[in-house]
């Protein structure tokens, strides 16, 4: 899963027209906005990375579809990212203020209809659930979810994120962005065991006089 590329499908989810959402580090700002192109924005920013340790012991092995012979396995476990997705109203024209309100607004009415989303594994698409509902069930199996949950955080949370942004509040709504997929390690083949022979001794397997009996059975 390429996050630049959900990141910026994500916005155009939420910004179909391109007008109201910008994509930058939040504490840039702290060295002025001559980058932004739209001076009344929301801001969106990637404020924490971490990993979902709910789904750390996860399987190396892949489903295979076709060959019965063979397995295939990566050799390192995927990695589940969260990433911390902030969306704040940045307006240096004061009296753009309550357009700027406005604008996140539309953010949380967009995440409150539309909390679910597919990412299909070429990296060429990411849907909204209603869209996904329109594929077929062959089509789905080349989808992964990703899912948008809201939080709230205290006072106290809130000056501490703020702290270490190295910025002044702006009004913002924060967002956890779930199931972001990292496989990068290579794939291996293995022979799949079809039979298993099993021997059996009374006490010492070297002695042939307490040797029980021997089976073969399919795995």
């Amino acid at each position: 899963m390429n996050l630049k590329t959900v990141i910026e499908k994500l916005r155009k989810l939420v910004d179909p027209s391109d007008s109201d959402i910008e994509i930058t580090n939040i504490a840039t700002l702290n060295d002025g906005d001559d980058f932004l192109l739209n001076k009344t924005t929301i801001v969106m920013s990637i404020v924490n990375i971490e990993e979902d340790k709910t789904l750390r012991n996860q399987s190396v092995y892949i489903k295979e579809t076709n060959d019965h012979t063979q397995i295939s396995r990566y050799k390192q476990p995927t990695q589940h990212l969260i990433l911390s997705v902030l969306f704040a109203s940045y307006s240096k024209d004061l009296s753009k203020y309550l357009d700027g309100i406005d604008r996140l607004k539309n953010v949380i009415s967009y995440f409150q209809q539309n909390n679910s989303f597919y990412y299909k594994d070429d990296d060429s698409e990411l849907i909204d659930y209603d869209t996904y509902l329109g594929k077929t069930e062959v089509q789905q199996e080349h989808y992964q979810k990703i899912t948008m949950e809201s939080v709230s955080l205290s006072n106290d949370q809130l000056n501490q994120m703020w702290s270490y942004l190295g910025s002044r509040y702006m009004p913002s709504v924060l967002y956890k962005l779930r199931f972001c997929i990292i496989q990068e390690s290579p794939v291996s083949q293995e022979n799949v065991v079809k039979k298993i022979k099993i021997n059996l001794w009374e006490n010492d397997k070297k002695s042939p006089v307490g040797f029980i009996e021997s089976g073969e059975f399919d795995a």
